[in-house]
Formats: C-alpha cells, sequence, structure tokens
C-alpha cells in the first residue's frame, strides 16, 4: 500500500479516535454563565474526571469560552472551548487509555461499536460526526443513542481510572502500519483503505460503515491482537 494510503488511514484514525472527548457538550454560553457552562463539564462522565485531575485545565477552558464570547467564531466552525477540551484529552485522558488493562480497554470498545452500530441506522450524519469529532451536541441525539454515549464515556472513564492508578505507563499497541495488516485480517479490503483516503468526502453512510468496520473489527482478530488493537484506536 502507498505512503500517501497509510498516511490518509492514521489521519482517519485519529479523527474518529478524537470523538472521545469531542462528543461533550462544549459551547458558548453568556459570560455571565461561564461558572455554569463549565460545571455542566465537569459533571461529565470522564472530561470531569480530568479536570478534577489537572485542575489548570479548567482555567485553559474558561480562557477559551470567554474568547470565544469576544470574537466568535463563524458558523459551523468549532469553538475554542472545543479545541480545549480536545487538548485536554490529548495531554491527559488519551495517555492514561494507553496505559491501561486489556480487558478494560477492550470494553471501551465494545461500547463503541454498539453506539456507532446504533447511530448507523437511525442517524448516519451524526455517525459521520462522530467519526470526524465534529459532534459539540450530543442532546440532539435520540435517546437510545445518548444512553449509549453515556455508557461508552462512563467505559471510558473507566479505562481512564485504571491507566492512572497504573502510573501512565503505555502498554503494547501496533504501528500504524501493523494496523494496516490486523485492519485487513478482519476483511477490510483494498476498496475500504481507498475510501479511507477519500473519508472526507465520502457520504454519510459509506463514513459511517467504515467506522462501523473499524470499531467492530475486534470479534474477527485473534485475541493477543484484540487490546493492542483497542489502544491504538482509542489514543491516537
Amino acid at each position: 500500500m502507498g505512503n500517501a494510503v497509510l498516511a490518509a488511514f492514521v489521519v482517519v484514525l485519529l479523527a474518529v479516535c478524537a470523538g472521545l472527548a469531542f462528543g461533550v457538550k462544549v459551547y458558548v454560553k453568556p459570560i455571565s454563565e461561564i461558572d455554569r457552562a463549565l460545571a455542566e463539564l465537569q459533571a461529565t462522565p470522564l472530561v470531569g474526571l480530568a479536570m478534577k485531575d489537572n485542575p489548570e485545565a479548567a482555567g485553559v477552558i474558561r480562557a477559551a469560552m470567554e474568547d470565544d464570547l469576544r470574537k466568535p467564531v463563524a458558523p459551523g466552525v468549532p469553538t475554542r472551548a472545543f479545541y480545549a477540551v480536545g487538548e485536554l484529552s490529548r495531554d491527559h485522558i488519551r495517555p492514561m487509555l494507553s496505559a491501561a488493562d486489556d480487558g478494560v480497554v477492550i470494553a471501551v470498545m465494545t461500547a463503541r461499536y454498539a453506539l456507532v452500530r446504533h447511530m448507523r441506522g437511525v442517524a448516519p450524519d451524526k455517525c459521520r460526526d462522530f467519526a470526524m469529532s465534529t459532534i459539540q451536541r450530543i442532546d440532539s441525539f435520540d435517546p437510545e443513542s445518548q444512553g449509549l454515549f453515556s455508557t461508552y464515556l462512563a467505559a471510558m472513564e473507566t479505562a481512564y481510572r485504571n491507566g492512572r492508578a497504573a502510573g501512565g505507563k503505555p502498554r503494547p499497541m501496533p504501528t500504524a502500519a501493523e494496523m494496516v495488516t490486523m485492519l485487513g485480517l478482519t476483511g477490510f479490503t483494498q476498496d475500504d483503505l481507498n475510501a479511507l483516503n477519500r473519508f472526507a468526502s465520502l457520504s454519510a453512510e459509506q463514513a459511517c460503515d467504515i467506522e462501523v468496520k473499524i470499531d467492530g473489527a475486534l470479534s474477527r482478530l485473534p485475541p493477543e491482537q484484540r487490546a493492542p488493537f483497542s489502544r491504538f484506536v482509542l489514543t491516537h
């Protein structure tokens, strides 16, 4: 497979995985209500726990919200607060996930697969948004999707706690090239890899199908590969 396809594969996996924090409700409220907006984030599973463990993050997110109010972004463009929560994920959540035990990370992937499989049937556009890390509000989900998303976040929180208890020491995970080989074992075809190369241009249904294939791959992998595969998906 060419370097361009491999690079695109890695980029799309980054987008697929970034939803671990980007799916929470991050939106700007009037300045008098920023404290309430922060309180809502702090009450959100996983994100709130990471904010408690890293108190400086609340200041960064508050500053981003204030900047959004002073100079709003264009319609449809993610807010600065949205990106600030993403940085919390990158710097403080994903490293703990990379240290989580095998059974814990596999449980997260199982919950993620249940979510995207349901959304594929009821709202493929939102499934695509989840894969592309562009969901900022989950209150637009149908009730079952909201419940499945809450289950997914709770599983992520368990993995975060588990990795933190282990000191954040990374456990084994494959390289990008090894991930491509693993996907091949699960039934990914060259057409699927080509679709990854143009993921942003896929229809909602096509993009969600790719997401479902990635998240549902565990059952078709040898047992010893399932946890490393999961860590890669959840941390890149």
